[in-house]
């Protein structure tokens, strides 16, 4: 069993997500913005250009770090566009005008659902 999500961990504005280096195998890290619906269902996005974004496509399998907490989990790529829809809700709620400014998240990036394993 994984430990358990931080109290209030909804309203960290970041995330530390850590990927298998679609050619190297070596760990990845950044640090991302992320977003959780009323469901509790977990969101990251980018553009699909990033680093982190390719070797989530090679090997969906990545660690996720919020607040000293850290979980297993499988990234699945968001395709449904009421889900998109979803997520642009969320970073507008979330991070406000700077989400909007820098039109996050973007009709050219990629979304996933983070997923516990």
């Amino acid at each position: 069993m994984q430990a358990s999500w931080p109290l209030n961990y909804t309203k960290e504005r970041t995330m530390k997500i850590t990927t298998r280096g679609r050619k190297t195998g070596k760990p990845h890290t950044v640090t991302i913005w992320f977003g959780v619906d009323e469901n509790g269902r977990m969101f990251v996005s980018s553009l699909r250009n990033r680093d982190w974004v390719k070797n989530i496509l090679a090997n969906p399998e990545v660690e996720v770090a919020i607040k000293g907490v850290t979980r297993r989990m499988r990234a699945v790529k968001v395709e449904s566009e009421e889900d998109k829809q979803l997520i642009r809700s969320i970073w507008g709620r979330k991070y406000g005008l700077m989400a909007t400014i820098l039109r996050l998240p973007r009709e050219d990036g990629v979304s996933f659902e983070l997923r516990d394993v």
